[in-house]
């Protein structure tokens, strides 16, 4: 589905990144991830599908150190088709206590470094007239924030706009851009409501709590990281050539709840 396509997998080192890594080494693409954590069991995990991966240590958002790291991966592979912006941040907090330098931080991972990875990859589509594809992680979040998360509620709201907005500028270059925006994953933070608490601020088990009323479809209330990945591979694929500036919901229906 992907065979020799090269795809750049940003916050690939674990959870839903990994997920995607596996199902596009699964489908034959080379891949680059790019984590602010190592990647090394990911990359021998995903090598074992019999396709190219390397990783890097990097921050999405600092700007010189990923035109430095995409043009690494162009040099190796000659070219880009595909950018998952995953990188992102979940730290809660209670709103009258989240200071400037979090907000900041929610920010410059979830918003900024989107912006950077997607324009760095759109000019590297248009020199090489690559009719690329690009597809950002948004959140059920971005729609109907919950508590104690309404800085991370805000920049995916962010990236939902953002995402619109690029897909209508580069749509005459034929290069699509969409977004999933997942609900309650079992991911590493929700498989472990205490590295949420904050010393009293947010009530204990706050996020057990949570899950309790996410979504009837599983039994854990969750979907799973594979989840994601299925609709990614089929976003990023040229079976979805017709589709560009959507927003895909996958939470169980929690929306409607």
């Amino acid at each position: 589905m992907l065979k020799n396509k090269v795809a750049i997998i940003t916050g690939g080192a674990q959870g839903i990144g990994n997920a995607i890594v596996m199902k596009f080494a699964e489908a034959g693409a080379k891949i680059a991830i790019i984590d602010i954590k190592d990647s090394s069991k990911t990359v021998e995990e995903a090598k074992s599908f019999g396709v190219e991966v390397i990783s890097f240590i990097a921050d999405v958002s600092d700007e010189d150190t990923m035109k430095d790291t995409f043009n690494k991966i162009v040099e190796k592979w000659d070219r880009i088709e595909i950018l998952v912006n995953n990188a992102g941040i979940y730290p809660l907090e209670r709103f009258t206590e989240i200071s400037i330098t979090l907000l900041k931080k929610t920010f410059d991972t979830n918003v900024i470094g989107t912006f950077i990875c997607s324009q760095i990859a759109a000019n590297i589509f248009l020199t090489k007239s690559i009719e690329g594809t690009i597809l950002n992680m948004a959140s059920a979040a971005g729609f109907s924030p919950d508590k104690y998360h309404s800085h991370y509620a805000a920049s995916k709201a962010a990236i939902i706009s953002l995402t619109k907005g690029m897909a209508m500028e580069l749509i005459n270059d034929k290069i699509r851009v969409n977004a999933i925006a997942p609900g309650a994953i079992t991911t590493e933070g929700a498989r472990n409501p205490g590295l949420f608490e904050k010393s009293g601020k947010i009530p204990e088990k706050f996020m057990e709590m949570q899950i309790r009323k996410f979504s009837p479809l599983t039994d854990a209330g969750m979907g799973e990281p594979i989840d994601i990945a299925n609709m990614a591979l089929y976003l990023v694929s040229e079976k979805a050539k017709y589709i560009t500036g959507t927003i895909v919901t996958i939470d169980g229906g929690r929306l409607l709840l």
